[in-house]
């Protein structure tokens, strides 16, 4: 029996994306992210669904994702979301996959591999609105297209930008995602001016679908990028969106059972000392299988019908709970660290990281991984 297993659900994921598909407009089309492995839920069997279940276009990170569901022989169009590296550029074009270019001399270099393979290539600019990461500056984005528009063998499917405040709800927040869409509409009404408007347009995110619909759903946009709302993390709270189900349930097991005296040291570097005779728990899952240190003295698990919470630092494959007040707790008993009981959005909440955070390093490091 594999010592940590991840079960996902696909049919509550077709669920998810009906819902998410209700709350778009007619002809909005839908780019499912599945970078890093799926948010760690695994990029094949999520993107094989998510096509079946009509989504328009899939995102990913890396040449080697992109590959991956290529191999796995899905034909859904795949967005690269981050630039890659000009060693790079010969397996994306011959897997299919769209680069994403923020300056001109990248745009040629793509342009020209395409040439030699006799090829045209179509590539998505991406546009900088207030992020700082990548992506051409929003002010400079009609004279790059200009520019573009004179690279041969060349086609600017879309245009688009990130947000980068999203799912805050604080003032200065909003502000700041109101402001970065504002800058991308004017960037696209000047290219539409110039006649330089490419057919898809984006900056729509999980949280702004949720925050900020009618600025993200509205016309000149016409695609929005949805990650951890379609994996069942709503990172903004709305009624419209309650349906939305966690698709993952995370398990490790109960390795050891022992009873400690008052005064006894549990973990390294003794951060807990027992303050009265406690039992503990040891299971089978630490920071080396994904989870993050920082769930130490603060984290929780379900085990029995109960929360336990974590003691003492989270050793490299192993936690350790307190279980003295749940009858019966015995090695093999099986332990969920997030999933119908305990929202994984809920545990990362307690020790102060995103979702993400959790999500992708544990549902990676998983020993077994089984759909359902």
């Amino acid at each position: 029996m594999a010592q940590t297993v991840a079960r996902v659900d696909l049919s509550i994921l077709i669920e998810n994306i009906d819902l998410v598909r209700s709350r778009v407009p007619r002809g909005m089309k839908v780019l499912f992210a599945v970078k890093s492995d799926a948010y760690g839920h695994g990029i094949e069997e999520i993107s094989r669904s998510a096509e079946a279940a009509g989504i328009d276009y899939l995102g990913v990170d890396t040449v080697d994702e992109g590959v991956e569901i290529r191999s796995a022989g899905i034909k859904l169009p795949i967005l690269l979301l981050a630039p890659i590296l000009p060693c790079e550029i010969d397996r994306a074009l011959q897997s299919d996959l769209t680069p994403s270019i923020g300056d001109i001399d990248s745009a040629r270099l793509i342009a020209n591999r395409a040439r030699g393979t006799g090829r045209r290539a179509s590539v998505q600019v991406s546009v900088d609105t207030g992020m700082g990461r990548f992506g051409a500056r929003v002010d400079r984005g009609v004279a790059l297209f200009e520019r573009l528009s004179q690279v041969g063998d060349l086609t600017v499917e879309g245009v688009f930008s990130h947000l980068s405040f999203a799912e805050s709800e604080t003032s200065e927040a909003r502000e700041h995602s109101l402001l970065q869409i504002k800058r991308f509409r004017t960037l696209l009404a000047a290219l539409d001016d110039a006649h330089l408007l490419p057919s898809l347009r984006h900056i729509g995110n999980s949280a702004s679908l949720i925050q900020f619909p009618q600025s993200v759903l509205s016309a000149p946009f016409n695609m929005v990028r949805i990650g951890t709302l379609l994996y069942g993390y709503p990172e903004v709270r709305r009624p419209s969106i309650d349906g939305v189900r966690p698709i993952a349930k995370l398990s490790a097991y109960v390795l050891f059972v022992k009873d400690l005296p008052i005064g006894a040291c549990v973990g390294y570097d003794c951060t807990y000392r027992t303050t009265e005779a406690k039992r503990i728990a040891v299971v089978s899952i630490g920071y080396g299988s994904g989870l993050s240190p920082t769930f130490s003295g603060c984290g929780r698990v379900y085990v029995r019908g109960e929360y336990a919470p974590v003691v003492g630092k989270i050793c490299l494959d192993h936690t350790i709970i307190d279980v003295s007040h749940i009858r019966n707790v015995a090695p093999g008993d099986e332990v969920e660290i997030f999933g119908p009981h305990q929202r994984a959005d809920q545990l990362a909440s307690l020790a102060g990281i995103s979702i993400c955070q959790l999500l992708v390093p544990t549902l990676q490091a998983a020993k077994e991984r089984t759909y359902l």
